[in-house]
């Protein structure tokens, strides 16, 4: 019985470690109205998953400014297939006065239909610093959660 719960347990914590967190479970972001021109601009063009574009496709923007990071994001469902076209972020933030020693990742675009043309996120203002911020275009859930990705970018 012992093992089969030690068991258990380790699935659940494997499971559960493979599994990004979203927007709701820290404040890293806060949504702004626009963007407030910071200076310098890195956007990934658009991105297909597979490659081959044939189910999902999107896009991601990072504005930085030293460690003042903003990011704004579209995504495209292309196929009527129950899955969701996902674009996903990650990154790093300093807190504490110190940089995490792990990602931290959000999911701003999700478009679930295939009649809606794209969904354009809101642009979204880091709270803390933040660094090393990039994209992927994933299938995924309504919430944001993903399980098949493109490279990042």
């Amino acid at each position: 019985m012992k093992r089969l719960l030690l068991g258990v347990a380790v699935v659940g914590l494997v499971l559960g470690a493979s599994v990004p967190a979203q927007a709701h479970d820290t404040d890293d972001w806060i949504k702004i109205s626009g963007w407030s021109g910071l200076s310098n601009s890195r956007a990934t063009g658009w991105v297909s998953y597979p490659a081959s574009g044939e189910q999902a496709d999107g896009w991601g923007r990072v504005d930085w400014s030293g460690g003042n990071v903003e990011v704004h994001a579209g995504a495209r469902d292309l196929v009527n297939d129950g899955w969701c076209a996902v674009t996903e972020v990650r990154y790093k933030v300093k807190t504490g006065g110190s940089w995490a020693d792990h990602w931290h990742y959000r999911s701003p675009a999700v478009d679930c239909d295939i009649d809606d043309g794209q969904v354009i996120s809101s642009y979204y203002k880091s709270r803390y610093p933040t660094k090393d911020v990039h994209f992927r275009v994933c299938l995924g859930w309504r919430d944001g959660t993903t399980f098949q990705c493109s490279g990042w970018k």
